[in-house]
């Protein structure tokens, strides 16, 4: 005889693609990656901006509490400046990819001329950042260097989004189930 809740298990997980578990465990990942990949975008966009031809070793997670030590005056001043350019490249790269379609009608509201100024000013930003996690990725190969730019880049532009999406399709497949 088969239980109640094995039966309602199997009916949500038959169509796998579509298994809220699965969209859970793949929407949790993402977002973890995409934490790790804006850290380590963002450390790549401070050496950058030092100067510093660093590789980058792992994820330091102190660089969530930059923003706070920015505001609070508790930021060393010779690493000020290149905390926030760090973060406003971060924040333009999200912008681009998550919104840029309401940043431009926002910003050309109060002058046409930002908005199209915004977007090349963040097209140079996010190029000089794909240089900046390519030059910091390990490796002496170039091929490698660009994947695993392509890599981080890739998963802070669509991984919070991704991320969100996949959790939420889960709980559509929930309540329909």
């Amino acid at each position: 005889m088969e239980r109640p809740i094995y039966r309602q298990f199997s009916r949500l997980h038959r169509k796998l693609g579509s298994s809220p578990l699965i969209m859970f465990l793949l929407g949790g990942l993402t977002l973890l990656l995409w934490a790790c990949a804006t850290v380590v975008q963002v450390q790549t966009s401070e050496y950058l901006a030092l100067g510093n031809n660093n590789h980058i070793a792992g994820v330091a997670w102190g660089v969530f509490m930059q923003p706070y030590l920015l505001i609070t005056g508790q930021a060393p001043l010779s690493l000020a400046t290149a905390w926030v350019y760090g973060w406003v490249v971060e924040v333009v790269t999200l912008i681009f990819g998550l919104a840029l379609a309401v940043a431009i009608v926002k910003i050309s509201a109060a002058n046409p001329h930002l908005g199209r100024g915004f977007v090349g000013g963040g097209l140079l930003l996010i190029a000089l950042n794909s240089w900046a996690d390519y030059s910091a990725s390990p490796g002496n190969n170039p091929l490698v260097q660009f994947l695993i730019a392509l890599a981080v880049g890739g998963i802070v532009v669509v991984g919070l989004p991704l991320g969100i999406g996949l959790i939420e399709h889960g709980f559509s497949e929930l309540a329909e189930g």
